[in-house]
């Protein structure tokens, strides 16, 4: 009778495997294709880059309502000769405790004079929201 170690090598799935390479692929794969899930598909970059630099007289846009996981936003821009006078929210409802960074927003995007400034740390989707609704707005003047 043969021994279980002829046995072993008689039968060709009893091969040790390189599982620590096949391993690494898997966990590379998993974490590669995580990343282009949530670059591409959860967070898709938003356009940022308006500026009042349109407004040749003085002239109040109001820009599209903006809804995101904590309510909705919408901005009324009053500017004159390419610089934003006032910000005014039309609507700026957020879940409570996010509600207290829109006005820091609304400071923010006045000191930068368009919707293109830094992100609020803790409010990333309001911070968005209100860029969006920013841009929206100055894309408006003419």
């Amino acid at each position: 009778m043969p021994s279980s170690k002829d046995l072993k090598l008689a039968n060709p799935h009893s091969k040790k495997r390189p599982w620590i390479v096949s391993t690494m692929v898997m966990v590379a794969a998993s974490v590669g294709g995580a990343i282009g899930i949530n670059a591409l598909w959860l967070n898709p970059t938003t356009d940022t880059s308006g500026s009042a630099a349109g407004a040749t007289k003085t002239q109040t846009v109001k820009g599209d309502p903006i809804e995101y996981r904590y309510g909705v936003i919408e901005l009324e821009v009053t500017a004159t000769a390419g610089k934003i006078e006032k910000i005014t929210e039309l609507q700026a409802t957020a879940s409570p405790g996010y509600d207290q960074a829109i006005p820091v927003l609304n400071e923010e995007a006045m000191k930068a004079q368009s919707a293109n400034f830094g992100n609020l740390s803790g409010a990333t989707f309001t911070t968005e929201a209100y860029q969006q609704a920013l841009s929206s707005a100055l894309s408006k003047l003419n």
